[in-house]
C-alpha cells in the first residue's frame, strides 16, 4: 500500500511539473535584410527583469535573409517580452551611432516601436499560459 501511494504521488508530481512547464513560444522575425552575422534574441520574464536587463533565456541564430524563427520551450505561466538585434558585423555587440541610435537591425515582441530609447515593457509583453504562443516582429534597420 505504501509503495502504491508513493507511485501515485510521484506520477502526480510529474504530471503537475510537466503541465507547469509545457508552454512554448515561437517567435518569428520578418524582413531580415541579409545573411550576414547573427541574430541575438533575449526573452524576459516580467517587467522587473526587463528593466534590470536580466534575460530569462536567450538564443543566437544564424542570420537568414527574409525570416527566422526562434522557439523557447517549457516556459512557466507568466508574462514575457522579447528584444533582439541583428549583429551584421558579427562582433557580438549592437552598433550605435554617436547619438546612441542603433545602426544595426533591432526589434521587440509585438512589433513594438522604439521612440527615443528602449521600448517600455508594457508594449512588448505577452502572456504565456496553458498553450503555445506565437509572436512576430518586423525588424527595424
Amino acid at each position: 500500500m505504501k509503495t502504491l501511494f508513493i507511485a501515485i504521488m510521484t506520477t502526480s508530481m510529474l504530471l503537475t511539473s510537466t503541465h507547469a512547464l509545457a508552454n512554448n513560444v515561437t517567435f518569428i522575425i520578418d524582413d531580415i535584410k541579409s545573411d550576414q552575422g547573427k541574430v541575438y534574441v533575449q526573452l524576459f520574464q516580467g517587467e522587473k527583469n526587463y528593466q534590470a536587463n536580466n534575460a530569462y533565456l536567450s538564443s543566437i541564430a544564424i542570420a537568414k535573409k527574409g525570416q527566422i524563427t526562434i522557439t523557447f520551450n517549457n516556459l512557466e505561466d507568466n508574462d514575457y517580452g522579447i528584444r533582439y538585434f541583428h549583429d551584421e558585423n558579427d562582433n557580438s555587440a549592437m552598433e550605435t551611432n554617436l547619438f546612441g541610435m542603433p545602426i544595426e537591425g533591432y526589434g521587440y515582441s509585438n512589433s513594438a516601436k522604439a521612440n527615443y530609447g528602449p521600448v517600455e515593457y508594457q508594449a512588448i509583453k505577452f502572456q504565456v499560459a496553458d498553450a503555445a504562443v506565437t509572436n512576430r516582429s518586423t525588424i527595424n534597420y
